[in-house]
């Protein structure tokens, strides 16, 4: 190897590929290494020049390894590259000799100067330490590096950094100097005693204005050798030497200038110094924020607390505005809800009271692509995205934030990238208390509407209701309230009633376990429906009770009571049940024994005699069968419930014709059946079936009785038709009324329409519809149609005719 070659020797167990590309451009010999005891062989090996070193090494001490690099040659200087600055790192560095500090995140270009300003300096920083008072100076920084570590502001670390310059240089004319973002000017924190006494003033510096701001804006260090030659920011009552400038990262600058020039060693601690403050402030900047960003959290709580107290949504909007700007410290604030399509403005800041925006459909702009897609947008340069259609040229960035499904939140800044991730956190926390603010609201007036509609029912519903609690499962339920239908029906007044056992007002000594057992079962949430006897202030009533828990999953302390007073009821049924077996019996009965007299009569008397006996036979007879198809109905009606099953219609149908074949032989029946059609029908569906047709044969006034019966299946309605088609003098007109309820069914009219009542019950409660058509050329189409059905069921079966059994 050229002995004149500079050689690098760069230790890092990840090398970044920052620091290859800015060692790469130096005019040296680079070499890297992965751990400290290689880099210490490479010393022995040759002559080495300068040792760069990331912070972090997998076999050594980062400070002892700078260490271990000076003791074995003073003449190589150190320069350390952490990932990110540390104050503390800093000044056992500094106290270690090291010749640079320069954090990776500051860029290639940085680590690039500092590394050759590391080498230019390698004999001076030598001859530096070994001079007793710069080693004084040295122990300065490092006790410095120890006060910065407790400095609490950036005005404190301002006054520290120009203290210690004020005690390793001689009279030195030094300023601080920090950067202040809205007004883009450098303005002064700390001055040496020097510049005070020998200034009338230290101005503030602006963009462009000085060799201080082109320091700043590039990020890079300046040494001026003749002061005179630039323009200094400030008239100084003494003669300017020499003067480094050197930035404080994104903070600020550190100017420094001396009467007698500066050499490189004092150039040198300069830079340590300054490297040592921009890392204090960026820990301070991180404490600030931290502090800054946890009142805010704090603050944000106490809105949310705010927010619980609004009543209605615009209530919550203004609140928002209000928040975003004083606690979150945004500038222009609008609040956007979705109505038909658009972006309403709700709320919005006073800066917009003489110029407000205009809605927006949610297809246009950033506020629409934040509501579609229901995720936030941070956009830092709103003239180079395509979406953005600012209301003001000024507006420069946004953060839009969606609000749920509701709408959107949007902020805008003047300046160029104006928000950072941290005001993105910040304002969906504030959002997301929004929307749980907007979805309280929603819930209240849902509880409220529901609790009216309960309330409204609970009075006016013509059934006791009683609401009971029950204190542990095993106890008997304690009222709560009660309605005035439970009052009226029961006889007391509410003030009696609650806070008292209901059982002991209200259940009869002989149903107590019952009782019991109601209670048990519904607390564990299951709903009861009997039939009780319950005591009144009048006596024992009959009651259809219905026991319904709150909470049907698991176990529920309070359960609804709804009480159906059915004693009225049931006595009209007994009457109507003992009335229709004595009538029906005794009906049957003496018309059995009417009609066998007249039978006897007609034989034995004369031809005009003969003629009334006929008639009084035929009376009986249809009397009797009224007594039978009474019963039809009594047991169609006594069923509490129907159930519609899957059946095959044309074996019903078949069914029904071979009982008309039998009783009227002489019938003219013609048929069109598929061989299967499935259809869902209740049990008596083929009793009316069999009515229909014999309705059509009895009241056929021809010699021979014609009738056409035609079965489809209609997939496309869904439904299976049956039409039966006469040739008779079609159905009164009475009795179409009495099927459509235009008409009472009176003593006068009832028995003529009773089998087509049964015919129209039995179809409705299938689901289907009966309907009536006319024949062409005479007579009547009885149409019956029921819903269709895939397959039958294997226990269901076809109904034959209806004829009552007792």
């Amino acid at each position: 190897m050229n002995e004149s070659e500079t050689r690098v020797v760069y230790v890092d167990p990840d090398p970044a590929v920052t620091i290859q590309r800015a060692l790469a451009r130096l005019d040296a010999t680079v070499e890297i290494v992965e751990t400290a005891e290689r880099c210490l062989s490479r010393l022995t090996s040759g002559p080495v020049h300068c040792v760069v070193t990331a912070a972090t090494l997998h076999d050594a001490d980062c400070v002892e390894f700078c260490r271990q690099v000076s003791a074995h040659d003073p003449d190589v200087s150190v320069v350390v590259c952490p990932a990110d600055g540390s104050e503390a790192l800093a000044g056992e560095l500094l106290a270690a000799g090291v010749d640079g500090y320069v954090p990776r995140e500051q860029g290639q270009e940085v680590v690039e100067n500092r590394v050759a300003d590391a080498l230019t300096t390698t004999e001076s920083s030598s001859d530096f330490l070994d001079d007793p008072t710069h080693a004084d100076a040295l122990e300065v920084l490092h006790e410095t590096t120890r006060e910065l570590l407790r400095a609490e502001s950036t005005e404190e670390i301002a006054t520290i950094v120009i203290e210690a310059t004020e005690h390793v240089l001689d009279r030195p004319l030094a300023g601080v100097r920090y950067y202040d973002a809205d007004a883009e000017t450098l303005e002064v924190a700390a001055t040496s005693v020097e510049l005070a006494e020998r200034t009338t003033e230290v101005p503030r510096v602006g963009r462009g204005d000085h060799v201080i701001w082109n320091v700043f804006a590039a990020g890079e260090p300046a040494i001026v050798e003749d002061v005179s030659s630039i323009e200094f920011p400030s008239h100084v009552e003494r003669s300017v030497d020499s003067a480094v400038f050197h930035p404080l990262g994104e903070h600020g600058t550190l100017a420094v200038a001396t009467t007698d020039g500066l050499d490189v060693s004092a150039i040198h601690l300069v830079h340590v110094l300054a490297a040592t403050a921009e890392a204090a402030l960026d820990r301070a900047d991180r404490e600030h924020e931290l502090v800054d960003r946890k009142a805010k959290i704090e603050t944000l709580h106490a809105v949310a607390s705010d927010l619980d107290d609004c009543r209605t949504h615009q209530d919550v909007y203004d609140l928002t505005v209000e928040a975003a700007e004083d606690v979150l410290d945004f500038d222009v604030c609008v609040v956007d809800v979705v109505r038909d399509g658009m972006l309403v403005k709700q709320a919005m800041s006073s800066e917009f009271d003489d110029d407000e925006p205009g809605d927006m459909s949610i297809d246009e702009g950033i506020a629409g692509k934040t509501y579609r897609h229901g995720r936030t947008y941070r956009v830092d340069d709103l003239r180079a995205n395509d979406d953005a259609r600012p209301h003001r040229p000024e507006f420069r960035s946004v953060l839009s934030v969606p609000i749920g499904d509701r709408g959107v939140f949007q902020t805008v800044s003047s300046r160029r990238g104006g928000f950072e991730e941290e005001d993105q956190e910040l304002a969906e926390l504030l959002l997301s208390h929004v929307s749980d603010a907007l979805e309280r609201i929603d819930f209240e007036q849902r509880l409220r509407t529901e609790r009216d509609r309960f309330a409204a029912l609970f009075e006016n519903v013509p059934d006791a209701v009683v609401v009971g609690r029950h204190d542990d499962v095993d106890a008997d339920p304690t009222i709560q309230m009660v309605n005035p239908a439970f009052e009226r029906i029961f006889g007391y007044d509410e003030s009696e009633l609650v806070g008292e056992p209901l059982d002991d007002i209200i259940v009869p000594s002989s149903q107590t376990d019952d009782a019991r057992m109601y209670n048990r079962l519904s607390t564990h949430g299951e709903v009861i429906e009997d039939e009780v006897k319950r005591r009144s202030v009048d006596g024992l009533r009959d009651f259809m009770m219905r026991l319904v828990p709150v909470e049907t999953d698991g176990t529920s302390e309070t359960v609804f009571g709804v009480y159906t007073d059915v004693t009225e009821r049931k006595r009209r049924r007994k009457r109507v049940e003992i009335l229709n077996r004595v009538l029906r019996h005794d009906l049957r009965n003496g018309m059995n024994i009417v009609g066998g007299c007249a039978e006897m009569l007609a034989e034995t008397a004369s031809a005009e005699t003969a003629q009334y006996a006929e008639t009084i036979q035929e009376r009986a007879d249809e009397l009797v069968e009224l007594a039978e198809k009474t019963r039809a109905a009594e047991q169609t009606l006594e069923r509490s419930e129907s159930v519609a099953e899957p059946i095959d219609v044309s074996v019903a149908v078949e069914n029904a014709l071979a009982q008309i074949e039998r009783e009227f032989p002489d019938a003219d029946v013609d048929r069109s059946l598929p061989d299967r059609c499935f259809a869902r029908a209740d049990v008596s569906f083929g009793a009316a079936i069999y009515q229909v047709l014999e309705n059509a044969i009895e009241h056929s006034d021809q010699s021979t009785s014609t009738v056409d019966v035609s079965l489809c299946d209609r997939p496309e309605n869904g439904f299976v038709r049956l039409s039966i088609a006469d040739d008779g003098p079609g159905i009164p007109d009475e009795e179409r009324e009495l099927l459509e309820e235009d008409r009472e069914i009176t003593q006068l009219r009832h028995a003529s329409g009773l089998g087509l009542w049964l015919v129209d019950w039995a179809v409705t409660q299938s689901g289907g519809r009966l309907r009536f058509e006319e024949n062409d050329p005479r007579g009547t189409v009885v149409v019956l149609e029921v819903p269709r059905a895939e397959r039958e069921s294997p226990d269901a079966l076809a109904d034959g005719p209806a004829h009552g059994e007792d």
